[in-house]
């Protein structure tokens, strides 16, 4: 893996979570939306908890984003409900 997790967090909003993820010596920021929250576990749901149980996949994504050169332009990686099934 390219990148290593440090933290995960839910943003106050609740909206977005955040991974902050170490990439050689340098910090990687990975945004989960709400969606790919919503649907990457049944009952439907945007929480603290539902980041936690899905923490390893969410990270193998951004990895793989990240290998791959899907960075936006303000150098963050941004998770989608349609990353889910890549």
């Amino acid at each position: 893996m390219s990148l290593k997790l440090i933290s995960g967090m839910m943003k106050s909003s609740g909206e977005e979570a955040l991974l902050v993820m170490d990439a050689g010596g340098t910090n990687q920021m990975v945004v989960i939306d709400r969606q790919a929250l919503l649907e990457v576990g049944a009952p439907p749901r945007c929480d603290e908890s539902r980041l936690q149980e899905n923490i390893d996949l969410f990270s193998r994504i951004a990895c793989a984003k990240y290998d791959r050169g899907d960075v936006e332009r303000d150098g963050r990686i941004r998770i989608h409900a349609a990353d889910l099934g890549a």
